[in-house]
This record gives C-alpha cells, structure tokens and sequence, in this order.
C-alpha cells in the first residue's frame, strides 16, 4: 500500500512540498483513500485520547458502553463536543492537510461531522459497507465517475495495530457501484498506525471495520469534509461546538462551520 510519510522540514514549515501534494492528491484518486504516518503531533491526540477515555462510561463485566450508539458488535459511535483540546485548528484545519483537502473537495470545503468510534474488547468485523449512498440510482455509473464529493478522516486514539481493530478498506472500489458483486476484482488493505497518523477514504470507498482482538478499546477520532453543497442524511449528525468556542473561532475557520449555521449566526459561504 502505497501512503505518505511527511519529512521533518515539512513538519517543521508545516506545509508540504509540492511534490508531496501532488503525489498525495494521485495516491487518492486512484486508491480511493490515504494514509498519512505523521501529520499529527502525538501529545495533541494524545490529549485528546486521555479527554475522550475519561468521558466514556465504560461496563467492562457487561461489555458496553453506556454512552454513544452501538451500531454494531460491541462498536459505538460517540458525539464529540469542539471543546479543548478537540477545537484546536491544528485538528480540524490542519496547515499540513488543509491544502490537500482543498485539491480533493475543492476551496470550500467544510467540516460536516466530529465523533468517535470505539470497537470494545472482542468487537467483531464491522459488515463491508460504503459511507453514503450512491447519489444517482438511475445511472450509477455518473456517481462513481463524478470528483470525490465528501470524505471521512480517521484518526487513531490509540496506537493501532492488525490485532485491535485495523480498518479494511478496497483500493479502487469508489470508481464502481454496486461494489458488492465485484469485491474480489479490488484489492483488500489494513489501515492502522499510531498515534498522530491518519487515514482517510472517500464516501464510496468500501470499507470495514477490522475485528479488535486485544483487552483494550479500541478508538478512532473520525470528521468528515465535504464539498460545501452536500449534506449527510444517513449518517448520524454529529458536529456539537459552544457558542463561546464558536466566538473564538477566527473568520477562516468559521468557514468551516456551515453546517452549525441553524445552530450558530454563520454568514453563508457558498
């Protein structure tokens, strides 16, 4: 699997080489998804790890979690509220990524959601799925052959490993619909890494959460970006920030937060 590993002085400007971007940009066009080893600084995540532990209620005799929504095997999805250290630009507007997300979704691309994953002990593999529907039932192949309209980025909590729960995801299965009948034609990747890497699929890409065999949780980070005219309406609405975290934010990365605009005074982008 090819992916993308940042040299120190990109790390150091905090912006990628033009080379870097283009390669990236092509790694996803033709996979359908990216992994980046080290865009994050590991104490940023790892703040937000030990924040996010905290607040999970965890029942280790029964096996649950008595926060969030179990969408599957012993897997939840839990909201995300944008308070520190989760509303932190170098999160949600990363400078090392932000240019690249601009090439895939456009100039105007926004953040549609902020939540977790967590996969407990001897969660089971998530079903094989793609993350929205195809937009054009009548001609499905204009849905698979139109620009990547929306992406998910994960974002490990914890170091991950092929033992607690990597994400399997097809190389080239968002060029295809339905995928289902076709899997064998596309080939198969584990997605996982440590703390401060990131991976991120496109909405058509097929994909499945991998089976956690290790005695601990099991979390991921997880936003999604889209082109600023999509909206999700099957997956669940979860983008939670205070006004007063709202009023801090600067008038770029306002921009970002269209879709809060019901619940905030956001001038309208696009």
């Amino acid at each position: 699997m090819d992916h993308i590993v940042l040299t120190e002085e990109e790390i150091l400007e905090q912006k990628m080489h033009k080379n870097t971007l283009l390669r990236a940009k092509h790694l996803f066009d033709v996979q359908g998804f990216l992994k980046i080893e080290n865009l994050f600084p590991r104490e940023l995540i790892q703040a937000a790890a030990d924040i996010y532990e905290k607040g999970l209620n965890f029942d280790e005799e029964a096996m649950t979690l008595d926060f969030g929504t179990q969408v599957s095997d012993k897997r939840y999805i839990v909201p995300i509220t944008l308070k520190a250290p989760f509303n932190d630009p170098a999160l949600y507007a990363n400078s090392l990524l932000k240019p690249l997300l601009e090439m895939i979704l456009g100039p105007e691309l926004i953040l549609g959601s902020m939540g977790a994953i967590t996969a407990l002990p001897g969660a089971l593999e998530q079903h094989l799925h793609a993350d929205y529907r195809c937009l054009f039932n009548e001609n499905m192949g204009m849905s698979c052959s139109i620009p990547t309209y929306a992406i998910t980025f994960a974002v490990p909590l914890v170091d991950i490993d092929p033992v607690n729960g990597p994400t399997k995801v097809w190389a080239g299965s968002h060029k295809t619909y339905p995928i289902e009948q076709k899997m064998t034609s596309y080939p198969m990747h584990l997605l996982y890494g440590p703390i401060g890497s990131c991976y991120f699929w496109d909405y058509r890409t097929f994909h499945a959460g991998g089976s956690n065999h290790s005695e601990k949780m099991r979390s991921l980070l997880y936003m999604s970006y889209t082109r600023c005219w999509f909206k999700d309406f099957f997956n669940p609405e979860l983008l939670e920030m205070g006004k007063e975290e709202y009023k801090a934010l600067s008038a770029e990365h306002k921009k970002l937060f269209i879709a809060l605009r019901n619940k905030q005074e956001i001038q309208k982008v696009c």
